[in-house]
């Protein structure tokens, strides 16, 4: 009975997070498909088979990738950039993707300082980003991403002697706060990840 309970054990350890894992990328290339394909399904139909949306969202990717590599491509999307960061509310929420995008694929300097614990309810601790120096003598701006929409947050202003700075990168905790916490630190992942947020 122990041996066939060891067995189950084994074969459930494998098949939850690969059945999820696929799962997880269908729903990923289903999302990409549709951005392009409901376009192609509703203004060219005849032309639409399952998977042209996200092959040519590929092909656009490429595309771009090839501008932002010459002068005058990047010259194009510098100014497509500044229409972006300049559009009221809209560049927030660009501003806050731009930087999660920078740190997740090619390490992008960050327009975060470091990352801290903060007290955000009472008894209760969660993870922010330093943005910069408040223009309130003592204390700190502070930006708290939502979870799981992460493109908005809160703007704290944090008294400096409330704030624990946070001894890992910024991207690594970019990465626990998107997973919700599921993935922590790189360089702690042997360690109980609760060492970073236990009270001084």
């Amino acid at each position: 009975m122990k041996s066939l309970k060891r067995i189950f054990l084994s074969g459930l350890i494998f098949i939850v997070p690969a059945s999820l894992s696929v799962w997880i990328l269908y729903r990923v290339i289903l999302f990409f498909e549709n951005i392009l394909g409901f376009f192609l399904k509703k203004h060219i139909p005849e032309i639409y088979i399952p998977g042209a949306g996200f092959f040519l969202l590929i092909v656009l990717i490429l595309l771009i990738g090839f501008l932002a590599d010459n002068f005058l491509g990047k010259k194009i999307l510098y100014i497509l950039e500044k229409f972006f960061e300049t559009m009221p509310l809209l560049n927030k929420i660009y501003t806050f993707i731009k930087e999660i995008s920078s740190n997740l694929f090619h390490g992008g300097k960050s327009v975060f300082k470091e990352a801290v614990r903060i007290e955000f309810f009472s008894g209760t601790y969660t993870v922010g980003f330093v943005t910069g120096q408040s223009s309130i003598k003592g204390y700190i701006s502070v930006f708290v991403p939502t979870v799981p929409n992460i493109s908005t947050g809160f703007y704290l202003l944090v008294p400096e002697n409330k704030i624990e700075k946070l001894d890992i990168p910024v991207e690594e905790a970019i990465k626990t706060v998107i997973s919700m916490g599921i993935f922590g630190p790189e360089n702690g992942a042997d360690k109980d990840r609760s060492d970073n947020f236990k009270k001084e």
